[in-house]
């Protein structure tokens, strides 16, 4: 059993979950004026500069708008949030995503897997794609789906290293609870010797430098989830 720091939140991060929730909740909508600070103090019952503190984060964040002597308005957060947006919607209510989002998600990672599998055949070394076969066979002597899930993931991470753009293994990292996830779930339908035979085909495309049938292979499972053909995201 592992040993965590526990941290308590403060009253600051406890008032910007709140209005988080009621806003990815539809309890508040884009264009809703919040209350005045002074109201929101009095029905919260926190201080002022815990209010005026958690407005500020949640303005930085794409939820709500500041108007000198108009009020706080809610925002479109899709048309003005930033990463850390993206990071809430990841931990709202537990982690657990609405359809909606998984579809968005799994689209996202679609987009990401096929730059990804274009920029390692393009830029990495033999010697690099020959360092990726023991994390390919990690997957295949996987004791658990779990076990398997966490080796895909670390082979998907150092794919992303490999592919020279600074930005897509930080991508990742920023989705890995929800990586793992998807990757448990395909195990527990289809199998571990199925997701190890689809990583085996997709490496020996990349060491033969196919781009095109590596791109067409990376596309396979993650486009039938996102088509719903096999309702990868659905209840097992």
């Amino acid at each position: 059993m592992g040993f965590e720091k526990i941290e308590a939140k403060s009253l600051t991060d406890l008032f910007v979950q709140k209005i988080e929730g009621m806003i990815l909740s539809g309890e508040l909508k884009a264009g809703d004026q919040l209350p005045p600070v002074r109201e929101l103090c009095t029905l919260m019952g926190v201080s002022r500069p815990v209010v005026t503190a958690g407005l500020i984060e949640l303005e930085k964040m794409g939820f709500v708008e500041v108007r000198s002597r108009q009020g706080v308005y809610i925002t479109d957060y899709r048309r003005k949030g930033t990463l850390e947006t993206f990071n809430v919607l990841m931990r709202y209510n537990g982690g657990i995503m609405r359809d909606e989002e998984v579809r968005s998600v799994i689209e996202m990672r679609l987009a990401n897997e096929v730059l990804c599998v274009r920029l390692v055949i393009e830029r990495a070394t033999p010697e690099e794609l020959d360092s990726l076969a023991p994390m390919i066979d990690a997957i295949r002597t996987a004791a658990s789906n779990e076990a398997a899930a966490e080796a895909t993931y670390e082979l998907l991470h150092e794919e992303c290293v490999l592919s020279g753009n600074v930005f897509l293994p930080l991508f990742l990292n920023s989705m890995r609870s929800h990586c793992l996830y998807f990757c448990t779930l395909y195990c527990k339908r289809y199998g571990i010797g199925s997701l190890y035979q689809n990583r085996l085909k997709l490496y020996q495309a990349m060491l033969n430098r196919d781009v095109k049938s590596a791109i067409e292979i990376a596309r396979g499972v993650l486009d039938d989830a996102v088509s719903g053909e096999h309702q990868l995201y659905g209840k097992p």
